[in-house]
């Protein structure tokens, strides 16, 4: 029987996370901190702040992302949707309220094949990994991770700013 584990919690989130800046849809962070009935999330620009179809396009590709990246990653159809119903909900409230087609397995197509391209399964991977590790990752670091994934900086450019970003608050930890 497939559950959902932090593992499975962590790509989910971090495929919302890859969605979200590669479609330039605002974020200011990804966790995966259990908080009420969910087990993590990422703050963002969301259903409420589409005026118009355009806008709902990547917000509905956005929210079928977690799904997707656990699909991509290899993960069953059955592990892949543990834990995705809001963000199916809300896909289907974007696709009533905008008269969008295709249908919602139609949107999930689409995602999937968004998240197996390899800079973004790498993207998730990496993403993924350091969300185990800190448990939540702020717009800007999801930004460098995502620049180290995509070969964009090096390991120590990563190195840099995690050590820039300690000294400028001794209080948290970013290693």
């Amino acid at each position: 029987m497939a559950e959902i584990t932090l593992k499975t919690t962590a790509i989910h989130e971090a495929g919302h996370a890859v969605a979200h800046k590669r479609l330039g849809i605002e974020q200011d962070f990804a966790t995966i901190e259990p908080r009420g009935r969910t087990l993590g999330g990422v703050k963002a620009e969301g259903v409420h702040d589409v005026c118009n179809a355009g806008q709902a396009r990547p917000q509905v590709l956005a929210y079928c992302a977690g799904y997707a990246a656990l699909v991509a990653a290899g993960y069953t159809e059955a592990e892949a949707t543990l834990g995705a119903d809001d963000d199916f909900d809300n896909v289907n409230y974007l696709i009533e309220s905008w008269l969008l087609n295709p249908s919602l397995e139609d949107w999930k197509a689409e995602a999937v094949l968004l998240m197996r391209e390899p800079r973004n399964l790498s993207a998730v991977q990496v993403i993924a990994r350091e969300l185990l590790d800190k448990k939540r990752l702020d717009g800007d670091l999801l930004t460098v991770y995502l620049e180290f994934a995509d070969g964009e900086a090096t390991q120590a450019d990563l190195d840099s700013y995690l050590l820039m970003r300690s000294q400028a608050d001794p209080r948290r930890s970013f290693k």
